[in-house]
């Protein structure tokens, strides 16, 4: 095998510089991650339906999941947690079930008893995986703005703008104001003009939509036709009509006195002592996670500077990127200090600047050789490979510096003295 080698030197030159190129390429290809992409067996099924109590949600909503939960094959146990207008039920799964055809049987089993939850039942069923957690966060504010437009601007303005970056799945608004019509009925008038609860809601029912209505066939083109109904200011609220009898036209400010108020809201963020809203950005699974940031981060500088309203801006309070950014400065710094320092020891006590050059060659290659590695497997740069590798650098370094000093060592020996290295080795 030696004299192979000694006989080969261009070719293993050549093959050397392949694997540090290969490596180049495969840093740069990897995707980088806060977390491993690890997929637990767990599925997570959220039903919101308003302020419904504990007592009407287990009956009706919670009981009816689980059951359909059941159904569904590889299922090891399910827990539920239901509060007033909400219910979480967890379902764990083995671990050898396909986690992803597993949330369509559960998602399609919800599907079949959809119609027996009650109207306006919200349900998410999700995954657990990393992926779903935020990778960015950041504050909106504005100085003479309300609750309720910042909450419209973070929805109308920032959300479609953020979104448009490559591999984020998802931009979630939190918290904010946002804007309701309070109809308070006047139970006197109503009954001077014999005017029912009833009455009042099958107007409002019939009102604040867009319908399609069909097309229209004009030669070669098609127009389409849409009504729409909704609401939007006071005026048109308090001028709905409730009855027409042909004599007189009874609108609703006529028994109702109608006035713009805030929804209820359960979260409430506050940034440096004042109220505001937060915008989390969700990426996409395997997606990187430095492209997205830098990607976000551009998109948030134009928004600050010509599309946001003048006062209204976007600042981080968390980046992901950073814990990455970190850790791979972690490692970079432990290459060139164990270099370094490997470099002077073999000078200082081996007196021997190919010894050096023999380390200086052996730590690059090595890492090549992981990067390479971990990119045909399908890791990503996260915080267990980038410490697993900064860790390995020592080891590395060490054994180099020992074998290095021993091969030295017997080279000096008088029996060897004049015998070729491959021969010492």
């Amino acid at each position: 095998m030696k004299s192979f080698f000694v006989s080969h030197k261009n070719p293993v030159t050549v093959v050397l510089f392949i694997i540090l190129a290969a490596g180049i390429f495969s840093y740069n290809k990897m995707q980088s991650s806060l977390f491993p992409e690890v997929t637990f067996p767990k599925i997570k099924v959220i039903a919101d339906n308003g302020l419904q109590p504990v007592s009407k949600m287990m009956i009706t909503v919670t009981k009816p999941l689980e059951n359909a939960i059941k159904r569904v094959p590889g299922l090891k146990n399910i827990r539920s947690i239901t509060s007033r207008g909400s219910c979480e039920i967890s379902a764990f799964m083995g671990w050898k079930e396909d986690i992803d055809l597993c949330k369509q049987q559960v998602e399609s089993s919800i599907n079949q008893i959809k119609e027996e939850l009650p109207p306006g039942t919200n349900i998410t069923v999700e995954k657990m995986n990393p992926s779903i957690l935020p990778v960015i966060g950041y504050v909106i504010k504005g100085e003479g703005k309300s609750n309720i437009e910042i909450n419209q601007i973070a929805n109308y303005i920032v959300k479609p703008y953020l979104s448009q970056v490559p591999g984020v799945s998802e931009i979630r608004v939190i918290g904010g104001k946002t804007k309701e019509f309070h109809v308070e009925l006047q139970p006197q008038k109503m009954s001077a003009l014999s005017v029912t609860p009833a009455m009042i809601t099958t107007a409002l029912s019939q009102s604040n939509f867009i319908s399609s209505n069909g097309y229209l066939n004009d030669y070669n083109r098609m127009y389409l036709t849409v009504t729409d109904a909704n609401v939007k200011n006071l005026e048109e609220l308090q001028n709905l009509t409730i009855s027409n009898n042909g004599k007189r036209v009874l609108r609703l400010q006529d028994i109702a006195i109608v006035k713009i108020a805030e929804q209820t809201e359960y979260v409430r963020i506050n940034a440096n002592g004042e109220d505001a809203v937060l915008v989390a950005v969700v990426k996409q699974p395997n997606a990187n996670l430095i492209t997205i940031t830098d990607g976000v981060a551009k998109k948030v500088v134009e928004l600050n500077k010509t599309i946001l309203p003048q006062g209204v801006s976007l600042s981080s309070y968390y980046v992901q990127a950073d814990f990455v950014n970190d850790s791979i400065r972690s490692v970079s710094d432990s290459l060139w200090i164990g270099l370094v320092l490997a470099i002077i020891v073999c000078v200082i006590f081996l007196r021997s600047l190919k010894s050096s050059a023999v380390i200086l060659i052996t730590i690059p290659l090595t890492i090549s050789l992981t990067l390479v590695s971990l990119y045909i497997l399908g890791y990503n740069f996260n915080i267990m490979t980038l410490g697993a590798i900064a860790a390995s650098i020592g080891l590395i370094i060490d054994d180099a510096i020992v074998v290095v000093e021993q091969i030295v060592r017997h080279f000096r020996l008088p029996d060897n003295r004049g015998r070729p290295l491959a021969d010492v080795a």
